[in-house]
């Protein structure tokens, strides 16, 4: 008998536990949040498949573009955040980085299942080169021991950050030469 009184207790508990919350969601007050808007969603969470990096520099201003490209069931998820998940693309950009940065544009590609993230990133004055570390220390990334590619005008890298395929292309007005996180004209 003992045990039988245990046994109904605990199934008496785990229904209160399991269906309490559905009670009380049903006498919490109605949102006001105009219903326009959709449920919140974890813009955080979505993981984009692949992503492309472009800087071109102009002078002592550096311009940024961040191409993510989604899966179809991420892209919409992130079509329905509307304005927050730009708003958030950049606060995670500033985030990020903590550059000196604006002008900042967010757009979406619906054919192709893209975001492009752009802003004017503004180096501080130099006698001869620019700083890359804002840019390559939240990756993980160098110049040297992570094998960039440099070209006449360009260092490029192609690999994987965070699990996400990714490709980085800086581009200069002039013959360059780099280290591990400056680059300057060359000699």
């Amino acid at each position: 008998m003992n045990n039988d009184f245990r046994r109904l207790s605990r199934i008496i508990v785990t229904v209160l536990v399991v269906t309490l919350p559905f009670l009380i969601g049903g006498c919490a007050p109605e949102s006001k949040t105009p219903s326009s808007i959709p449920e919140k969603i974890e813009l955080g969470e979505l993981k984009e498949l692949e992503r492309n990096i472009v800087i071109e520099a102009e002078g002592e201003t550096l311009h940024y573009l961040e191409e993510k490209k989604w899966a179809e069931d991420e892209f919409s998820n992130l079509m329905e955040g509307g304005d927050r998940f730009s708003s958030s693309q950049i606060e995670e950009f500033k985030a990020t980085y903590q550059v000196d940065a604006a002008n900042f544009d967010v757009k979406t590609n619906e054919e192709e299942k893209s975001t492009i993230l752009k802003c004017d990133v503004y180096t501080q004055p130099r006698t001869s080169y620019y700083d890359f570390h804002w840019f390559l220390k939240p990756l993980g990334l160098d110049f040297i021991d992570d094998h960039f590619e440099r070209l006449e005008r360009e260092l490029s890298w192609v690999g994987s950050l965070g699990g996400v395929k990714t490709t980085i292309l800086l581009k200069f007005p002039f013959k360059i030469s780099n280290c591990h996180e400056h680059v300057w004209p060359a000699r």
